[in-house]
C-alpha cells in the first residue's frame, strides 16, 4: 500500500516538474525575467455552480516581477496579471489569441466582470465598476510548453499588463 508521502510525491511531482520547466525557460534560456517561486495555499477555484471556493493545499506559484503570477495546479495553469480600469475597458482581447480568461476585481476579487466568452461586454461592466484596476487570469493547458508560456508572457508585457 502506498504511504501518504508516496501519494503526495506522486501527485506533486508533475506540478514541481512543470514549475522547473517554466523557471528554466524564463531565466536560464532566454527569458530574462526576474522571478521568485514557492508553494502557496489559499487559492480559489470556481465550482460547477459558479461559486468560488478556497483550496487549502499549496501549489507552485512563480511570481514574474512586475508582470504576473503563474499558478500551477492539478487541473491546469493560470497566469494572473492586472490592467488599469481604462486599459481593461478598451482592451482588444483578440490580440491574445484564443486563450481562455476571466476578468475580476482587485478589491473584490470574487466579483467577475467577464471572460473570453463575453469579451464584448467586459468594457461596459468595467466602466460601471468602482474598481480602479482589474485582475485577469488566463488559463493555459498543463501540457503547454515553457517556450509557449514565455511567448505568451511577452504578449502580456507588450500590451501593458503588470502585477
Amino acid at each position: 500500500m502506498e504511504s501518504m508521502r508516496e501519494q503526495l510525491n506522486r501527485l506533486y511531482r508533475p506540478l514541481d516538474d512543470k514549475a522547473r520547466e517554466f523557471i528554466t525557460e524564463m531565466t536560464k534560456l532566454h527569458g530574462g525575467f526576474k522571478i521568485e517561486s514557492g508553494f502557496y495555499n489559499g487559492h480559489y477555484h470556481k465550482n460547477a455552480e459558479g461559486y468560488y471556493l478556497p483550496d487549502s493545499y499549496p501549489i507552485p506559484v512563480i511570481s514574474v516581477k512586475g508582470l504576473c503570477d503563474i499558478e500551477i495546479d492539478f487541473d491546469g495553469v493560470s497566469t494572473t496579471s492586472k490592467l488599469s480600469k481604462e486599459r481593461t475597458a478598451s482592451f482588444d482581447w483578440n490580440i491574445l489569441g484564443k486563450v481562455k480568461f476571466e476578468v475580476y476585481g482587485v478589491d473584490d476579487y470574487l466579483r467577475d466582470y467577464g471572460n473570453d466568452q463575453s469579451a464584448g461586454e467586459i468594457g461596459k461592466a468595467v466602466q460601471n465598476s468602482p474598481e480602479k484596476e482589474f485582475f485577469i487570469s488566463f488559463y493555459i493547458p498543463f501540457s503547454e510548453s515553457g517556450a509557449n508560456v514565455l511567448k505568451f508572457l511577452r504578449k502580456l508585457q507588450n500590451n501593458g499588463f503588470y502585477y
